[in-house]
C-alpha cells in the first residue's frame, strides 16, 4: 500500500475574496484541492472556471495557479508519497478539474485528515496515510461511477446499492430473477439492464461468485463437509455445486478442501 507523508493541511479554509494563488514551479510536492467557491484555474495561458464541488490534483513540479472568482474556500491537503504509483493505482487524473458524485463524502476525509494533523496523537501519520488512501479510493470510485454514466440517476443507483448488498449479505436465500427484481420494484429485465450498467456484470455471475468465495471460506478454514459448505453457501443441489465449483475453482471442492490450492481462481461469467 502506497504510504502518505503529510505536509500540511486545512479543511473548509477561506482565504479574503479574489485572493490568488500563484506558484509557477508548484509546490515541490502534491496537492489535492476540493473547491466550495468558483476558482478560476489557469493551465498555461487557458483559464478554466471551477464550479463549486471541483477537485483538483497538482502533481509535484507542476505550476500551481488559480484565483477565487469572488469568495475563496477550499479544502486541501500537501503531501508526498513512498510507494507504488497512486494515480495510476486509483486511476485519478491530474491537472484536470473533475466533479466526483458525492464531494461532502469526500470533504468529511478532509477533515478527519485535518484534525489528524492538528491534534499529532500517537501514530497519526500512519492514520493520516490511512486517511489519505481512503480518500482517493473513494474520490476513484465516484469518478469514475460519473465519468462512465454521466447521466446516471443517483437515486435509482442507491436502490441497486442496496438491493445488491441485500443479496450480496443473504447468500442462502433462493434469488429467483423475480425475487431480485422486487427489491427495486421493476420488471426482470429491466433489473439486469441497470444492474449491469451500474456493476459491470449481472446479478446472477455475482451471486454466484459470491457463494463461491463463501464456499471456499467454509471448506477451507472451516473445514466443513462438502455438503454443508455447499447448502451454507446458497446451492441446494450438491451436485450442481460441484460441477459449478470445479469448473470456476479447477479442482472439486473436495480435492480445494484438502490440498493446498491458490485462494484466487477465475470468477464465473454469463459466458461460461
Amino acid at each position: 500500500m502506497t504510504f502518505f507523508q503529510i505536509n500540511y493541511c486545512d479543511y473548509n479554509h477561506s482565504n479574503m475574496d479574489c485572493d490568488m494563488i500563484n506558484r509557477p514551479n508548484g509546490s515541490g510536492d502534491y496537492l489535492f484541492l476540493y473547491f466550495l467557491t468558483p476558482m478560476k484555474v489557469y493551465f498555461g495561458q487557458e483559464m478554466t472556471i471551477a464550479q463549486k464541488g471541483a477537485f483538483l490534483l497538482f502533481p509535484p513540479g507542476s505550476p500551481q495557479i488559480y484565483q477565487a472568482v469572488k469568495k475563496f474556500t477550499n479544502s486541501y491537503i500537501h503531501f508526498d508519497i513512498s510507494g507504488n504509483d497512486f494515480c495510476t493505482q486509483y486511476q485519478i487524473p491530474v491537472n484536470k478539474i473533475v466533479y466526483p458524485n458525492n464531494p461532502e463524502i469526500l470533504n468529511e476525509v478532509f477533515r478527519k485528515i485535518n484534525i489528524e494533523y492538528l491534534e499529532k496523537q500517537p501514530f497519526y501519520e500512519e492514520q493520516i496515510s490511512q486517511l489519505i488512501n481512503q480518500l482517493f479510493i473513494l474520490f476513484s470510485r465516484q469518478l469514475h461511477q460519473t465519468l462512465e454514466l454521466p447521466s446516471m440517476d443517483t437515486d435509482m443507483l442507491e436502490l441497486f446499492r442496496k438491493a445488491r448488498i441485500e443479496i450480496l449479505t443473504h447468500l442462502e436465500e433462493e434469488w429467483t430473477s423475480e425475487k431480485m427484481a422486487a427489491l427495486t420494484n421493476l420488471s426482470s429485465s429491466h433489473f439486469y439492464h441497470y444492474y449491469r450498467m451500474f456493476f459491470h456484470q449481472s446479478p446472477k455471475a455475482e451471486l454466484i461468485n459470491a457463494r463461491i468465495d463463501r464456499a471456499k471460506y467454509l471448506l477451507k478454514q472451516e473445514n466443513l463437509p462438502v455438503n454443508q459448505a455447499a447448502q451454507l453457501s446458497g446451492f441446494n443441489s450438491l451436485p450442481h455445486f460441484t460441477r459449478l465449483f470445479q469448473k470456476v475453482c479447477g479442482v472439486t471442492p473436495s480435492l480445494y478442501r484438502f490440498e493446498n490450492v491458490p485462494q484466487t481462481t477465475p470468477e464465473f461469467s454469463d459466458v461460461l
